[in-house]
Parts: structure tokens; sequence; C-alpha cells
């Protein structure tokens, strides 16, 4: 008979733990499906820059003795046309660009007279959230990490575990409020992934310690 008990006990918490798993795929899904959905390229000719930060767009030429900017492009498309000067440091040749509000893709023209020769080149950069691309192996390994021990939590049946893996949903959905994501095209992206992760992690937790308290 004893047997019989345990076999049918195994048995619940197997099929507990799956329907946990099935839960927990399906949100893992979805917020890859947000990511991907949501991403471009995280990088460009001279590097990336946190939205709303200045940056010093940058060209190289030896033989020049002016470079002027000459043409920006927003990630949305529009074109902004001008005429100035860059400042000269050595052979380097940099002006100093703060419109970075819109998150993506911006590239720029400048032209001079490059071994006598009136010469134009285009340059790019990226406008991220973060302003970094690794943070989002750490939001990756992060997530995982705090999903595993939810799914560990609830197999072994300690409430105390599943909290703990609750903490880590948290963190990452402050994290991603905080610094945002690298690559993501719109912040209300963003926004959602990290509102929707707080919330999960809130619900884990306050259920994992009701659990434990036997409310």
């Amino acid at each position: 008979m004893g047997g019989v008990l345990n076999k049918m006990e195994t048995i619940i918490k197997i099929k507990k733990v799956n329907n946990v798993m099935k839960k927990l795929l399906f949100l893992t899904i979805l917020l890859s499906s947000m990511f991907l959905s949501s991403f471009v390229s995280a990088d460009g000719d001279i590097g990336l820059v946190k939205q709303w930060n200045c940056i010093d767009l940058y060209n190289y030429c030896p033989t020049c003795s002016y470079i002027n900017l000459t043409v920006i492009q927003y990630p949305n498309q529009t074109v902004s046309t001008m005429n100035l000067a860059m400042t000269k440091i050595n052979k380097d040749y940099i002006y100093q660009f703060c419109g970075t509000g819109e998150l993506g893709s911006y590239s720029y023209t400048t032209c001079g007279d490059k071994a006598g020769v009136l010469t134009c080149e285009d340059m790019d950069f990226e406008v991220t959230p973060s302003g970094f691309v690794w943070t989002n192996g750490l939001y990756f390994l992060l997530i995982a990490l705090s999903i595993g021990i939810i799914v560990l939590g609830y197999y072994v049946e300690d409430a105390w575990i599943v909290v703990l893996g609750s903490f880590g949903m948290v963190l990452f959905g402050l994290m991603v409020l905080f610094y945002g994501i690298a690559g993501m095209k719109d912040s209300v992206y963003t926004w959602g992934i990290g509102l929707i992760t707080l919330m999960l992690g809130g619900y884990f937790g306050l259920k994992g310690s009701l659990e434990k308290l036997d409310m």
C-alpha cells in the first residue's frame, strides 16, 4: 500500500512540475519573441552610445586641412543636412553630437580635402538604451538561472527556493528598467519586458511565501 501511495505522490509531483514548466516555457517563448522581434544590430563603425548621451563623431585623415560634417541620418530615416566644421586634433577630426534621443542606427557623412581632393565618407553608430552589448548575455543568464531555480523549487517542494528564483526575476526586471536592453528598437518594449518580469517575479515570490507560511 505504501509503495502505491509513494508512486501516486511521485506522479502528482511530476505532473505539478510539468505544469509549472509548461507555464515557464510559455513565458520564456513570449519573452524571447519580444526580444527577437525588437532587436536591431548593435554595432557601428564608431561604436555604441547610450540614449540621450553625447558621442564624438570621428574621422581620421592625415592629409586633410579640414573636414566638415555634412549630413546626419536618423534611425527613422530623417536626414539633417548641415555644413559644420569638425575640430582637428592631430590627424583626427571630431564633432560632438548630442541628438541621440532615438534608438537605432545613425549614419553621418563627412567631406574634406583628402590629399587635395574633395572626398566624402559615410560612417555609422548605434544608440541603445544601455550603451552596451554585453548586458544581453547577462540578462539571458540571469533569467535562465531564475527559471531553473523556480522549477527546482517546485520539484523539491521547497517554497523558499521558489522565492529565491523569484528574486532573480525581480532583479532581471529592475536591470531592464534601469539599464535597458542593447539592440532594442523601441523603449516601450524595454519597459514592457521589465514590468512583466517584475510582476511575475512578485507573483512567484508572494505565492511561495504564502505556501511556506501555510496561508
